[in-house]
């Protein structure tokens, strides 16, 4: 490790701490709040999913940059993370391994799951992945950057495996459709960044440029590699698109993150956004909530993850400020766009235009 590496690693350490003082409210969650904004009283916001008919889209929040999206008995997940190891454990000189009994625990059922997404390659995203794929979801493939792909290599069995760094779009043009095995969803790269962490730094950078021999044994191995935001359709057996959904798990500063014209004339029904280190790029979430227009917004990746309990309440991630994002955002939404922050392991459900069923 260089002096500069250590250097940081330390002031990140200590600031973690730190912030770990003012994080210990358990905060309320909203949804389309404005002046008279009022708190989620429901643990979930849902009913189950036999209550709601099979043409609706379901989305579950997993935690961290999880979701699970449903429809039609067709099912993609960008990437769990249940583990949530302790934030001193988290840098490079202590052992981190996925928490097998929290995933078997919180994992719903995922056997129909065909695509796993991954934006990037950091341990709060993909340190659960290859126990998820290889127990609960054996029959899914996984989709990320050179990197994400270097790093499985180990766990995953290759033709399971799919690098999609020469397939990207940005702005100036789309990249390629990918289809899941059974072509009932497609999805389309969008090349990304992720926002320093802290302080304008980011930790845990750099890439793979070939496959490793053994998964990283400690929080730095999880090297960020390419982002990727997602667009991810669910289409109709015409080929035509029933749901657009967009979606990112790293703040990113525009132009990177933001969606082509697609030449379609299909809009963007759903946006995930990111509200971590929000702060540390400019004109987000404005950018993004512009670019996409979408009826709704899901703010994923806004809890506080370091040593998380997941039975209990949650609080907003430290050293960011939950009524700033969510005023930001409210303010750059079109007039008739709804906008929710889920409670953990809450779902919702939608009609074909993007609006919520009730």
């Amino acid at each position: 490790m260089t002096k500069t590496t250590f250097l940081r690693t330390i002031l990140i350490s200590s600031l973690g701490l730190l912030a770990a003082c003012s994080s210990k409210l358990h905060l309320p969650l909203y949804e389309n709040g404005g002046s008279d904004r009022k708190p989620i009283v429901r643990q979930s916001l849902i009913k189950s999913q036999q209550q709601v008919d099979n043409d609706h889209l379901s989305i579950q929040y997993l935690g961290v940059g999880g979701h699970l999206l449903s429809y039609k008995g067709t099912q993609i997940m960008t990437a769990p993370s249940f583990s949530n190891p302790h934030f001193m454990f988290a840098g490079p000189f202590f052992p981190m391994s996925a928490d097998k009994e929290a995933i078997d625990t919180y994992m719903p059922e995922a056997s129909k799951v065909e695509m796993v997404l991954v934006g990037h390659a950091h341990y709060d995203h993909l340190l659960d992945v290859p126990y998820v794929m290889q127990k609960h979801a054996p029959n899914a493939h996984v989709y990320g950057s050179n990197t994400t792909a270097h790093t499985l290599a180990p766990a995953i069995a290759a033709e399971r495996i799919h690098a999609l760094n020469d397939k990207m779009g940005d702005l100036s043009r789309p990249g390629e459709w990918v289809y899941s095995s059974s072509g009932k969803v497609r999805i389309m790269p969008i090349k990304a960044d992720h926002a320093p962490h802290i302080m304008g730094l980011k930790f845990m950078g750099g890439s793979y440029d070939e496959d490793l021999d053994e998964l990283p044994w400690h929080g730095f191995g999880w090297k960020e590699g390419q982002t990727l935001a997602f667009i991810i359709d669910f289409l109709n057996p015409d080929s035509s698109v029933a749901h657009r959904i967009f979606y990112q798990d790293a703040a990113s500063q525009e132009p990177l993150g933001l969606v082509p014209d697609m030449g379609d004339n299909k809009a963007i029904d759903i946006a995930i956004l990111c509200p971590a280190a929000f702060h540390q790029v400019d004109n987000y979430p404005e950018s993004v909530v512009k670019n996409t227009q979408a009826k709704h917004f899901i703010l994923g990746h806004w809890e506080d993850f370091f040593a998380n309990d997941l039975s209990g309440p949650q609080r907003f991630l430290r050293l960011t400020d939950q009524d700033e994002f969510i005023e930001r955002l409210e303010a750059a939404k079109p007039e008739d766009s709804t906008w929710v922050l889920p409670a953990l392991f809450s779902t919702q459900h939608f009609l074909a235009n993007g609006e919520l069923v009730e």
